[in-house]
């Protein structure tokens, strides 16, 4: 591994060599291309997010390019995007994440989505002593991935702790019964939202009477749905991937559980979901970072510009979002800069402190930027706000889950 990280190195200080060196030898104003490499979930269950993400990244670039691209030293380089399809796949996003540092030369990494792609990219750019930027990783998800602390890893995404009290209050928008079922796949975030749930549970007057885990790629829900109906719970929380969400949906609807209330994380916040599952997702509720009304920079230009591409306003637009405000904290930095060198990059990422379309960016010294999330339900291709970041109660929650009818 020592060798390795060395002959990273050597191509990292190579790589700033080269587009540094070219102006002083030639007395060009033009430098060869800045690479940044992407490694993205472009198929598998994660599809929606790497597709987003790319359309993100790629605005950023394309809007610095169209603009002159970046000047370092009084020399002027285009940016290019190098992306790799990891297929949702965390032992190939690690592959592709060095590929694109040692072969593609990529001076620094934008992130895929979710602990398990992010953490072995995360811990590539560790190893490599290279910046990366990541966003739609939950927080503390992502720091499980580290004992000693990331150096050159920045997470901008949400705090599970709020992001779960804003379940809350939504739920107690609607009269319930207050009884909770918890399903949870045993992914990195699973255990950890699990916890969460039930510790704020209490806090919030509901009593858990059923936590049902499963592996990831369970398409068999029968036993688990009979236990949460016999439960006679109104209130459902999951953690679980939009395929498995799937089915899920699918045997509550075989066996007639229509609760008032289901909240759906990761599945929930795949756009064109009610489409995807057939209506069943219709009225289904998640967690949200981006939807009209909260208030975000650009809010209306980006509902106007991407709505068509992400088939509503959605979680599919929210990570465009994301996607261009973390590539411009990125592309900021190696303007701060004024440099290609990693450990200067990696000093002009922390001290980030900017209003983004995403919200306000600026990191924690665990390398992390909390931004606030709201809730929203399903409605037709649309996810509508339903509770502000702030608690407060906005468009009215339809109940019970329509789709499940």
């Amino acid at each position: 591994m020592k060798k390795k990280v060395l002959v990273a190195a050597a191509v990292v200080a190579a790589t700033a060599l080269a587009l540094s060196g070219c102006a002083s030898g030639s007395g060009s104003s033009k430098g060869d291309p800045i690479v940044i490499g992407a490694s993205l979930p472009l198929t598998g269950p994660l599809q929606a997010f790497g597709t987003s993400l790319q359309q993100g990244y790629q605005a950023e670039v394309d809007e610095v390019n169209a603009a002159g691209g970046l000047t370092l030293g009084g020399v002027t380089h285009e940016v290019t995007l190098k992306i790799q399809d990891n297929a949702s796949d965390g032992t190939k996003a690690s592959t592709q994440a060095k590929s694109l540092v040692l072969d593609d030369g990529a001076v620094a990494l934008l992130g895929p989505a979710t602990p398990p792609l992010s953490i072995p990219v995360s811990t590539v750019a560790e190893q490599l002593k290279v910046p990366a930027v990541f966003t739609i990783t939950p927080i503390k998800g992502w720091l499980t991935g580290t004992t000693s602390g990331y150096k050159y890893s920045w997470d901008a995404f949400f705090d599970e702790a709020q992001m779960t009290n804003t379940q809350f209050q939504a739920a107690d928008l609607v009269e319930t019964n207050k009884k909770v079922v918890i399903f949870t796949d045993t992914e990195e975030d699973g255990p950890i939202q699990a916890a969460l749930w039930k510790e704020r549970a209490a806090e919030h007057g509901y009593t858990v009477v059923n936590h049902i885990e499963f592996p990831v790629g369970n398409t068999n829900f029968s036993s688990q749905v009979a236990q949460a109906k016999a439960s006679g719970a109104d209130v459902v929380l999951s953690q679980i991937i939009p395929p498995d969400g799937i089915a899920l949906l699918k045997e509550m609807k075989t066996q007639g559980y229509q609760p008032k209330l289901l909240f759906m994380e990761k599945a929930g916040n795949t756009g064109g979901y009610v489409d995807i599952t057939g209506g069943l997702a219709e009225g289904v509720l998640s967690a949200n970072w981006f939807a009209e009304g909260m208030g975000l920079p650009q809010e209306a230009d980006f509902i106007s510009k991407y709505k068509t591409f992400a088939g509503g306003v959605n979680s599919n637009l929210g990570t465009v979002v994301y996607g261009y405000s973390i590539a411009k904290v990125l592309l900021d930095a190696i303007k701060t800069a004024d440099s290609t060198d990693p450990d200067a990059i990696n000093t002009a990422i922390g001290a980030t402190d900017a209003s983004l379309p995403a919200g306000q960016i600026k990191f924690a010294a665990d390398h992390s930027a909390a931004l606030p999330m709201a809730q929203t339900q399903w409605k037709g291709t649309d996810q509508v706000l339903v509770l502000t970041p702030d608690g407060q109660a906005a468009n009215q929650i339809v109940t019970p889950v329509a789709g499940l009818k």
